[in-house]
């Protein structure tokens, strides 16, 4: 399907790096449009241009309003310190790894997709590739260069069925596949002995079953949903922290 954007109404009276924003943005934004038929481009620009969290983050030159909900559980939770070391996975268009390398001054941030990302200064980002690989496993093992993980961050999600429950299912399997990588021998994804994970859900029937399994791992479990969450969506998190001794 072929996505047209009107770019009459654009201002260009702006400076480079509010540009550069806008741009992957809109990158987004065609990427999602191709994927949901039944959104009409007009609509889903319209909603973009009037939410709160899209103009600021233009402003604040993110890549994507994600960025703010990252920024608001980091802000309450204090989860990314000078210098740790974050991995950040599902990473494209690299929103959270842009909030990772203000907040880890002096540390080191690994951002990996399945998308193609543009570079960002101060972070290693793995673009077009797959988690689920073992070559993956080795660039990662290769850009973290022995250190373990402070935070882990997941924000990923499969691309939509229009089914809730195999969304929801499909996602769920994602997390669990990430959770895997901080726990082998040898890990791609290293945990470190006070390590956090903060992955993304959309509610459903398996939520329980995979709280559950994290509490086996981390002594702390907890939803979070803030506020630049859509009140429409289903997309929470899952915050973990503390690993249990001998569980990491």
């Amino acid at each position: 399907r072929t996505i047209e954007i009107s770019c009459d109404s654009i201002d260009f009276s702006i400076n480079q790096s509010i540009l550069m924003a806008t741009v992957m943005q809109l990158f987004c934004v065609s990427r999602r449009l191709a994927s949901k038929a039944a959104r009409t481009t007009a609509k889903y620009l319209k909603r973009q241009a009037e939410d709160p969290y899209c103009v600021a983050a233009r402003e604040h030159n993110y890549r994507a309003r994600s960025a703010f909900k990252l920024r608001e559980i980091d802000d309450k939770h204090k989860l990314i310190r000078p210098g740790c070391t974050v991995v950040d996975v599902g990473a494209a268009p690299g929103s959270w790894s842009q909030v990772a390398v203000e907040r880890s001054e002096g540390g080191l941030v690994v951002g990996i997709d399945l998308q193609a990302m543009l570079p960002l200064p101060g972070a290693t980002l793995l673009s077009s590739m797959d988690i689920r690989e073992k070559k993956t496993h080795e660039a990662m093992r290769e850009a973290l260069k022995g250190r373990s993980v402070d935070v882990v961050l997941s924000d990923m999600a499969p691309s939509p069925t229009g089914d809730k429950s195999t969304d929801h299912i499909r996602l769920i399997s994602l997390c669990r596949m990430v959770l895997s990588l901080t726990q082998q021998t040898d890990s791609p994804i290293p945990l470190a002995r006070d390590g956090v994970f903060l992955c993304k859900i959309w509610d459903g029937s398996e939520r329980g079953d995979f709280m559950a399994e994290l509490r086996r791992v981390f002594s702390s479990v907890r939803l979070v949903k803030p506020e630049a969450s859509r009140d429409s969506s289903a997309e929470m998190y899952i915050l973990s922290k503390n690993p249990i001794v001998g569980k990491q």
